[in-house]
């Protein structure tokens, strides 16, 4: 297996940095410290903070696609898919891909009330929107496979199920230790209420 690159061994230190202490508060100067790097090799690589902070969302990317999406995505369209997204995303978070927690939960929440890059903002938006919208997508695939309730409400039950993910962030950060695997029960559970049953 080839040796990461300078600059992606930079970036998975940054990634980490980034998701305990925001992408506002990464600097080249911490980055450099952590890296044992000088400011200039830092800067080799990523010029301007906002470049900095545009490449580590996209390797926070790369690491939850590859946690969650890749995993889901070796199932069939269905229900089956459905529940592998969720039992993916609880298994993502338990296993601490991101010392923070969910780095773009955290993202999403910090940029929104600083004057962060623009740029930046908006593709922190744009990826957690295409999960948004792939959750739906995957209750729609349930429901056409005929496993989900025709009659479930797409939006709500991915409210239902995004709010289970979050609340999940919020108790575990209040000291909730069996937070996540509450939380995880509680969405098969509300799954398993949306099947489709035999009509009577």
């Amino acid at each position: 297996m080839p040796r990461p690159s300078s600059r992606d061994a930079i970036l998975e230190t940054a990634v980490q940095i980034a998701s305990v202490q925001g992408l506002e508060g990464l600097s080249i100067g911490g980055l450099a410290a952590a890296t044992q790097k000088s400011k200039g090799g830092i800067c080799a690589h990523f010029p301007s903070k906002a470049d900095l902070q545009l490449a580590v969302v996209g390797r926070a990317a790369e690491l939850f696609k590859q946690a969650v999406i890749v995993p889901t995505l070796r199932e069939s369209p269905g229900l089956a898919r459905l529940e592998r997204m969720i039992d993916a995303w609880f298994q993502y978070i338990q296993e601490g891909v991101f010392t923070g927690g969910c780095f773009f939960t955290n993202a999403a929440l910090e940029l929104d009330d600083l004057e962060a890059s623009n740029e930046v903002l908006s593709e922190v938006r744009k990826l957690y929107g295409d999960y948004l919208r792939f959750l739906e997508r995957c209750i729609r695939d349930a429901i056409a496979e005929g496993s989900v309730d025709p009659e479930t409400d797409v939006e709500l039950l991915a409210y239902e199920l995004h709010g289970l993910e979050a609340a999940a962030l919020v108790r575990h950060a209040l000291g909730e230790s069996e937070a996540y695997a509450t939380a995880a029960r509680h969405a098969r559970a509300l799954l398993d209420r949306h099947r489709s049953r035999p009509k009577t």
